[in-house]
C-alpha cells in the first residue's frame, strides 16, 4: 500500500472538518453515528470470535500473525482457535467459565482468546509480576480449575499456585510457535532468556502440567457444538489497570465484546477513511492491559492486518522489536519512545537504523509534551520513518498521540499531531493540538460539584461510550467512585484526569488528579517549567509531604544551550509567582540523560517512586545574592533545625 503526501493531507483535513466551530457535531454526523450504533446492534450483536470470522472469512490465506520469522495465515489461526475450543469443551469449560491466564504476546494467547469467545467463556489475564498473594486471590476467584500459563510465568508465580483450586496447568513455551523450532533472531533473544524451552523440565516437577500438544489432543474427538451464539454484552475479558495508583494490586476490569467490536467498526475505511488491511501492527504491551488487547491484537485482526507478536516488553528491546518486524503501526508509552529516540541519536549500534514502514507511531498511557514530541520526531526523521510507504525523499511521519485508559478503551487519538500543530488555527494557541475523539464518545469537563465547565476551563474529564468497562471485578466501592454523577444527575465514567476542551470539542489532558486534594496540582508547575523547550526535555513535579514543598524532577535536552544555573533560574522565575500565594518552595532534581526516570512495570514513569525518593542531597535550590544565582544542595538536618527555630 502506498500513501502519498497529498493523500495524507486530504485525510487529515477531512478529520479536522469533522467538528463545527461551536463544538457541536453536524446533524448529518449525528445521524451517521446513530446509524452505525444501530447497525452494530442489528448486524454485529454477537461474540468477538464471530465478528473476527465475518470480517476475514473471504481472505483466509492472508497472513494474520507474525512471530519470530513464522507467518501464520488467518485460516491456520481460525483452525487453531477451533482446536482450542474443542479441547476446552471436552474439559468441561463453557459459557460463563472464567479461566485464569498468564501469557505473553504469542500466537497461543490469540488462539485462546478466539476459543474462549467462541464457547462463551471469559479470560482473566493477569501479570506474573503481581504479588503472589494477589495472584492466589485472582486464581481462586475464577471458577475454573484450569490455568493457561507460559513456562516463564510459571517460574515467577510457582509459589502462588500452591493451595489453589488449580488441577490442570496448560503450559506453553515461546518456542512452540517457532517455525521448525528455529528462531532467526536467536542472537538478539538470547540476552533476555525468554526463548529457552523449560516445559519438559517443569512438567517433571509439577504433575498438574500438560503441554500444548497434549492439550490439543484432548479435543481431537469432540463432536459437540462449540459456538455458543453469545451477544456483544457477554463478558469477554478481565484485564488490569496499569498500576499507576497501586502497582501491587492493580484493579481488575470487566470488558464485554462490545468494546472490541465498536472500536473495530469505527476503524473501518468507510468511517475512518484509512485502510490498514496491508499494515503490520506490533503487539508488545503486556497482555493484561486492555490497551494491548483492543488496540493492538483485536483491532489489527479485525482490519485484516498482520499482527506482529512481541513477547519481550523491555524499553531497551523496544527498538529491536521494531527492527525485527518493521511494523506500520506501533503503540507504546512515551517513556519507551524517548528511550528509543535516545538510542537512535546516541548509540552507535543504531546510527543507521531505519523504520521504513513506520507510518503511525502512537504514544499512549502518559500525557505528552511538545518538548518530548520534538525530541522523538527528530529520531523518527533520522530513522527515515515511513519512507517505504510514503515514498518521499524525507520522512514526513511524526509521532501521534492516543489516549483513553484501560477502563475506557481507545477513545481518543490524534493522527500526525505535528501536522495539526502547524495549521493556522493551532499556531495561534500556546498549547499543542488537542485530542480528537470518536463520534460515539461523549466527553465533558466537570468542576468539583459536577457542574459542566465552559471551553478552556480546567476540570475533571469524564466520558461515556460503548467502550467503557462494565465494572471493576469484585470491587464495588471502586466501581461506584468510577461512575460519578454530574449536577443534572447524569452518570459519567471518570477518567481521573485534569484537562479542558476547546470550542471545537478537542480534549487537552493535563495530568492525573492527585489522590489527595492539592492546592496547586503538580502538573501546573511542570507545565510552566516545560516552557523552556530549548533546554528541558521532560519534567515531573511531585509534592513532598514531609517538608510541604514541591520537587521538580527535570531531564535536560541532550544539547541544551545554557548552563545549569541559568536553566534553573528561568524555571524558578516561571514557578515563583505560583508558589508565593501558597507559601511553598520548589526544589530541583536533575536526572542525567543516561539515568532518566524510573519506570513502572507497565512502562510508564513511576511517579510513586519519585515521591518516595523525597528531598535528598541530589535536590538543589537557587539562591540569589546581589543579582547572582547560586545553587545549593538540600541538607536535611539544617532544614529541620530551621523549622524548629
Amino acid at each position: 500500500m502506498i500513501i502519498n503526501v497529498k493523500k495524507i493531507k486530504e485525510l487529515l483535513e477531512k478529520s479536522i472538518k469533522f467538528k463545527t466551530k461551536e463544538g457541536t457535531i453536524h446533524k448529518k454526523n449525528i445521524s451517521k453515528t446513530d446509524a452505525i450504533l444501530n447497525d452494530l446492534e442489528t448486524n454485529h450483536n454477537h461474540s468477538w470470535y464471530q465478528e473476527l470470522w465475518n470480517r476475514n472469512k473471504n481472505s483466509l490465506d492472508d497472513i494474520a500473525l507474525l512471530y519470530r520469522g513464522n507467518q501464520i495465515t488467518y485460516r491456520e489461526m481460525f483452525s487453531k482457535m477451533e482446536q482450542y475450543a474443542k479441547s476446552l469443551k471436552e474439559m468441561g469449560i463453557g459459557i460463563d467459565s472464567e479461566i485464569p491466564v498468564c501469557m505473553s504476546n504469542c500466537p497461543e494467547i490469540v488462539y485462546l482468546m478466539g476459543a474462549a469467545s467462541m464457547i462463551g467463556a471469559k479470560l482473566n489475564i493477569f501479570g506474573p509480576q503481581f504479588p503472589n498473594d494477589y495472584i492466589k486471590e485472582i486464581i481462586n476467584s475464577c471458577n475454573s480449575e484450569v490455568i493457561f500459563l507460559e513456562d516463564n510465568a510459571y517460574c515467577q508465580i510457582k509459589d502462588a499456585l500452591e493451595n489453589t483450586k488449580i488441577k490442570t496447568i496448560v503450559m506453553n513455551s515461546l518456542r512452540d510457535s517457532l517455525k521448525n523450532n528455529h528462531n532467526p533472531y536467536e542472537f538478539l533473544d538470547k540476552k533476555n532468556h525468554l526463548f529457552i524451552n523449560k516445559t519438559d523440565h517443569l512438567k517433571e516437577q509439577d504433575k498438574r502440567i500438560i503441554l500444548q500438544k497434549d492439550f490439543l489432543e484432548i479435543g481431537e474427538n469432540y463432536q459437540g457444538k462449540i459456538n455458543a451464539k453469545t451477544k456483544m454484552d457477554q463478558d469477554f475479558l478481565i484485564t488490569y489497570t496499569s498500576g499507576s495508583t497501586n502497582e501491587l494490586r492493580p484493579k481488575a476490569i470487566v470488558h464485554s465484546s462490545r468494546n472490541f467490536i465498536t472500536i473495530a467498526r469505527y476503524h473501518d475505511k468507510d468511517i475512518n477513511g484509512i485502510t490498514t488491511k496491508n499494515f503490520t501492527s506490533l503487539a508488545h504491551i503486556p497482555t493484561f492491559s486492555n490497551t494491548n488487547l483492543v488496540s493492538c491484537i483485536s483491532d489489527s485482526l479485525m482490519q485484516g492486518a498482520k499482527l506482529a507478536l512481541e513477547p519481550c516488553y523491555d524499553k531497551d528491546f523496544f527498538i529491536e522489536s521494531i527492527l525485527i518486524y518493521q511494523p506500520h503501526y506501533v503503540a507504546a508509552t512515551k517513556s519507551f519512545w524517548i528511550n528509543l529516540a535516545k538510542q537512535i541519536q546516541n548509540n552507535p549500534r543504531y546510527q543507521n537504523a531505519t523504520f521504513d514502514n513506520l507510518l503511525m507511531a502512537f504514544v499512549c498511557g502518559e500525557p505528552f509534551e511538545l518538548n518530548e514530541e520534538t525530541f522523538i520526531n527528530k529520531a523518527l526523521i533520522k530513522a527515515k520513518a515511513g519512507i517505504k510507504v510514503t515514498h518521499t525523499p524525507n520522512s514526513i511521519v511524526r509521532v501521534c498521540e492516543a489516549a483513553g485508559d484501560c477502563e475506557h478503551g481507545s477513545i481518543f487519538y490524534t493522527l500526525f499531531r505535528s501536522y495539526f500543530n502547524n495549521l493556522p488555527s493551532n499556531k495561534k494557541q500556546k498549547d499543542a493540538a488537542g485530542l480528537t475523539h470518536f463520534p460515539f464518545v461523549e466527553v465533558a469537563v466537570l468542576d468539583e460539584k459536577g457542574n459542566h465547565l465552559e471551553s478552556g476551563k480546567l476540570g475533571r474529564i469524564v466520558a461515556n461510550s460503548p467502550c467503557t468497562m462494565k465494572k471493576y471485578r469484585n470491587n464495588e466501592e471502586a466501581t461506584k467512585r468510577f461512575f460519578r454523577q454530574d449536577s443534572t444527575g447524569k452518570t459519567w465514567a471518570d477518567m481521573n484526569l485534569y484537562g479542558y476542551m476547546d470550542k471545537k470539542g478537542k480534549v487537552y489532558i493535563r495530568g492525573r488528579i492527585p489522590e489527595e486534594k492539592e492546592i496547586l496540582p503538580p502538573f501546573m508547575l511542570a507545565k510552566r517549567i516545560l516552557e523552556d523547550r530549548k533546554n528541558i526535555l521532560s519534567c515531573e513535579v511531585v509534592y513532598d509531604k514531609e517538608t510541604n514543598n514541591y520537587i521538580a524532577h527535570i531531564e535536560l535536552q541532550p544539547n541544551h544551550k545554557n548552563d545549569l544555573e541559568k536553566i534553573i533560574s528561568l524555571a524558578d522565575l516561571r514557578t515563583k509567582p505560583m508558589l508565593d500565594n501558597i507559601n511553598r518552595d520548589i526544589f530541583y532534581r536533575i536526572h542525567s540523560f543516561e539515568e532518566s526516570y524510573p519506570l513502572t512495570k507497565s512502562g510508564k514513569r513511576d511517579v510513586k517512586r519519585l515521591q518516595a525518593e523525597g528531598l535528598t542531597p541530589k535536590c538543589i535550590r537557587p539562591y540569589y545574592i546581589n543579582g547572582d544565582i547560586y545553587l545549593k544542595q538540600y541538607e536535611k538536618e539544617k532544614q529541620k533545625t530551621k523549622k524548629k527555630s
